[in-house]
C-alpha cells in the first residue's frame, strides 16, 4: 500500500514539474523593445527626490542673470543653475541639495537674510548633489 502512496506522488510531482516548464510567455517583438527601451531609460535617469533651494523666480532674462551674479559674489562657494518655467527664470542652488528637509533650514536661514522670498523645493536631483552631513 505504502509503495502505491509513494510512486503515486513520485508521478504527481513528476507531472506537476512537467506542466511547470511548459509555462512559457511568447512575447512579440514590438513589446520587447519597448521594455527594453523603458528599462533603458529609467536607468540613464538615475535621479532621487532631494531639497533645494529656490533663490528666486523672476520674468526678465536679464533680471534674473544680474539676481546669479549678485548671489555668486555674495555667496562665492555657492552656484546658481537657473531653469525657465515660463513666464518665470527660476534661480536654484545647483550643487547642494538635501535628503531631509531639516538638513536644508540651516542654509536657507543664511540664504533668506539677503533673500526672502527664497524656498525649499522639492526636486529631483543627482545622487552626487544630495550633500550628507551638511556644514554651513
Amino acid at each position: 500500500m505504502s509503495l502505491k502512496i509513494a510512486f503515486a506522488l513520485l508521478i504527481g510531482m513528476t507531472w506537476g514539474t512537467v506542466l511547470e516548464a511548459q509555462n512559457e510567455v511568447i512575447m512579440s517583438p514590438t513589446i520587447q523593445k519597448m521594455l527594453n527601451t523603458f528599462a533603458t531609460k529609467n536607468k540613464s535617469q538615475a535621479t532621487i527626490k532631494a531639497w533645494r533651494i529656490q533663490v528666486t523666480a523672476v520674468s526678465d532674462r536679464r533680471d534674473m542673470e544680474n539676481e546669479k551674479t549678485r548671489f555668486e559674489n555674495i555667496f562665492p562657494n555657492l552656484r546658481l543653475e537657473w531653469t525657465f518655467d515660463n513666464p518665470y527664470y527660476i534661480l536654484k542652488l545647483r550643487d547642494a541639495a538635501f535628503k531631509e528637509k531639516l538638513e536644508a533650514y540651516n542654509l536657507l536661514h543664511r540664504v533668506k537674510r539677503r533673500y526672502p522670498s527664497a524656498l525649499l523645493v522639492l526636486d529631483d536631483v543627482e545622487p552626487e548633489k544630495v550633500l550628507y552631513n551638511p556644514s554651513f
